[in-house]
């Protein structure tokens, strides 16, 4: 099997995961893991010398969505962790594929938080209220973007990057509590912070 299939299959076991957090200056926030999030998870969106990217990129043509990009993947068509390697955008996502797993993103879940990322300050494109973020023992931090729309909270991004760029200048607070539950609606995680 390859690797992007296999990181794809990961990430469906925990697709529709209900996230709900209590932060220490008295917000919460609630969002769900969905399926056709994982190609901006992992960044597939920026390899766009790949063409059926090139094309799900290009808003007039609709009907290359995340939904049909997922299911070549599963398929093992168009989309592989060969064809992805080889893209000569791939360096801009190398170190987010490499890490990117099931593991990475729950442990995410119960870091600290900025809330009301203010992109201006580094120039950001991303779109983010809240970002999620771990210091890794190794150096670096892991980043989750949770960003709002028409539909309510979604997953924006997940990214590695190497200093706290990010998080400078930010508002930055603790997570005093998360619950996670499963598909079904049953806890499956919960813990208090304070």
């Amino acid at each position: 099997m390859n690797k992007l299939l296999e990181k794809f299959n990961e990430y469906k076991s925990i697709v529709n995961y209900r996230f709900t957090y209590e932060f220490s200056n008295g917000t919460s926030l609630e969002y769900r893991l969905r399926q056709t999030e994982f190609i901006h998870l992992i960044g597939l969106h920026k390899l766009v010398d790949i063409p059926i990217i090139n094309q799900y990129n290009d808003v007039t043509i609709p009907n290359i969505s995340a939904k049909y990009l997922i299911s070549k993947i599963k398929k093992e068509e168009l989309l592989t962790d060969e064809i992805v390697r080889k893209s000569s955008e791939f360096y801009k996502i190398e170190k987010r594929y490499n890490i990117f797993s099931k593991d990475n993103i729950l442990t995410l879940s119960y870091t600290d938080v900025i809330i009301d990322f203010n992109p201006n300050i580094i120039g950001s494109s991303l779109n983010a209220k809240y970002i999620l973020y771990e210091k890794k023992k190794e150096g670096g931090y892991n980043h989750l973007c949770i960003g709002y729309g028409n539909t309510g909270s979604y997953t924006e991004s997940f990214f590695y990057h190497p200093t706290n760029r990010y998080i400078i200048g930010q508002n930055t607070y603790a997570v005093n509590s998360l619950k996670i539950y499963d598909r079904q609606g049953k806890i499956v995680f919960t813990d208090s912070f304070i």
